[in-house]
């Protein structure tokens, strides 16, 4: 007989992570900050609650968690800026919107990748 192997917990935690990352990015799109704010916040303090009461943090988690957030907050920024230089035609009042959008979008991107690296990351060897 095959044994079913149990579920992790950071495979049962990735599914709200992202389902709270695509609020806020909807959120964002229409313009509801307020809501957006809440997704992110939830985004970030969800899995660092369970992360203190499941794992031990060891030394430069939190450090590294940060530079990744920084990383991922300018994958936004430079999608945005890489279609809008690519739009042709783009008139001076069509761009600044797609920046802003990546403007709004780029702490949601941020927050949700140093959640996963926070979820999945390991003790460096």
């Amino acid at each position: 007989m095959r044994h079913r192997e149990p579920l992790s917990l950071n495979a049962l935690l990735l599914v709200p992570a992202l389902a709270l990352a695509a609020l806020a990015c909807v959120a964002v799109s229409a313009r509801h900050l307020a809501l957006a704010a809440a997704a992110t916040g939830t985004l970030v303090l969800v899995p660092i609650v369970f992360r203190l009461w499941t794992r031990t943090w060891y030394r430069g988690l939190v450090v590294r968690g940060a530079g990744i957030f920084l990383i991922g907050m300018h994958v936004p920024l430079l999608l945005a800026g890489a279609l809008a230089y690519s739009r042709i035609g783009c008139t001076e009042g069509d761009c600044p919107g797609l920046y802003l959008l990546g403007v709004l979008v780029s702490p949601v991107a941020g927050a949700l990748s140093s959640v996963v690296y926070w979820l999945v990351g390991r003790p460096p060897v």
